[in-house]
C-alpha cells in the first residue's frame, strides 16, 4: 500500500487526504536537507550507484537515526551528490535501468520486510 501512494504521489505530486481537503504528502523542491531533521541520513538512487540487493541495503539501514531517499528518474537519468552534497552513498538496486516506481517498489518491499510489516 506504501509504494502504491509513493507512485501516485510520483504522478500527482501531492496526496491528499481522501475525507478531507488536507495535505498528506507532497513533492518538496531542492535541496530537499532544508526540510529534513538534523541528523538524517541521506540515501540517493540512481542507476549509477553502488550496487546493493534490495534486501542488503534495507540490513545496511540503522536502526536509531532518521533516514532519507531520494530516487532519481532512474530509466531516463539520475541524480547526483552535486545536488545533494550531504548525500551519504548513491544505491544502485538493479543491473538495468528501472522507473521510479519500480525501484521505490523494491526498495520500499525490502525495507517493510525487514520491519516487519504486512
Amino acid at each position: 500500500r506504501f509504494a502504491g501512494l509513493m507512485c501516485q504521489l510520483l504522478h500527482k505530486l501531492k496526496i491528499r487526504a481522501a475525507d478531507a481537503p488536507q495535505t498528506l504528502f507532497k513533492v518538496i523542491k531542492n535541496p530537499v536537507e532544508r526540510h529534513l531533521p538534523p541528523g538524517t541520513l541521506l540515501y540517493g538512487f540512481s542507476k549509477n550507484g553502488t550496487k546493493y540487493s534490495p534486501h542488503h541495503f534495507a540490513a545496511s539501514l540503522p536502526d536509531n537515526k532518521p533516514i532519507a531517499l531520494v530516487f532519481g528518474a532512474m530509466a531516463t537519468g539520475s541524480i547526483s551528490r552535486d545536488n545533494h552534497p550531504s548525500m551519504l552513498d548513491m544505491v544502485c538496486v538493479s543491473d538495468y535501468p528501472l522507473s521510479g516506481a519500480v525501484a521505490m517498489n523494491r526498495v520500499l518491499g525490502a525495507i517493510e520486510a525487514r520491519w516487519g510489516i504486512n
